[in-house]
């Protein structure tokens, strides 16, 4: 019995041990005092909000707003003769700025918030797009190659925990979210996709600040 008993406090205290290191290598991983943590309202943050802000500029022609999209499909009547389903975003090449739009109602909208909205007619839609800043700051040259994670440190609670996004509306509301006692960093290396089809690594916090800022404005961002 004693042989025995000795055997499972080793273990208990084996374990006790492995706990606490794990906890301290967490401690290292994510502490708060590095440059590696992002802040709510740091540079870094309100960047990465820019680049997955909803870009609703695609289907101006139709919308008249930049600031959200109509959700796919929906119909519209071209030129009072042609009723049009539009199912894909390829669908907007087939219009241009001579053609009379008559969208179909009712539609749901995606604001750049990503929060969806029901619109009854065209006087609603019309007072939306009334409501739009004529420019935004969404960052279209740029976007995130997914996926990949978020780390978060509780200092209250010793709590860790990770967060794999793998669309924009997830990162969007993951830093529109962060708590400022949370300790929020990001597990490196990441990719940024430009709009040309190049790759860009980042492997730190400031290689992403300065990989956005290089190509936030090199492509033409069709928010008229």
């Amino acid at each position: 019995m004693n042989k025995r008993l000795h055997y499972c406090l080793s273990i208990f205290f084996s374990s006790v041990l492995l706990m606490i290191s794990c906890q301290q290598e967490e401690r290292e991983v994510i502490d708060p005092t590095l440059d590696t943590t992002i802040s709510k309202d740091s540079q870094l943050a309100q960047l990465m909000k820019n680049v997955v802000t909803h870009d609703g500029s695609y289907d101006n022609l139709v919308d008249g707003s930049n600031c959200f999209s109509i959700n796919l499909p929906y119909t519209i009547i071209l030129n009072s003769t042609d009723q049009i389903t539009i199912d894909h975003v390829s669908d907007y090449s087939q219009l241009s700025q001579s053609d009379t739009i008559e969208i179909q109602f009712p539609i749901i909208i995606t604001r750049d918030n990503y929060e969806e909205e029901f619109v009854e007619d065209i006087s609603e839609l019309q007072s939306l797009a009334d409501g739009c800043e004529l420019t935004d700051d969404d960052i279209e040259c740029v976007d995130f190659v997914y996926p990949f994670r978020f780390q978060t440190f509780d200092p209250d609670t010793n709590n860790m925990n990770t967060t794999e996004v793998a669309h924009d509306a997830q990162v969007f509301e993951f830093m529109n979210n962060i708590d400022q006692n949370t300790a929020v960093s990001i597990s490196y290396p990441i990719q940024l996709i430009l709009s040309n089809g190049e790759h860009l690594d980042a492997g730190h916090n400031e290689e992403l600040v300065a990989g956005i800022l290089s190509f936030e404005m090199s492509c033409d961002e069709n928010d008229e």
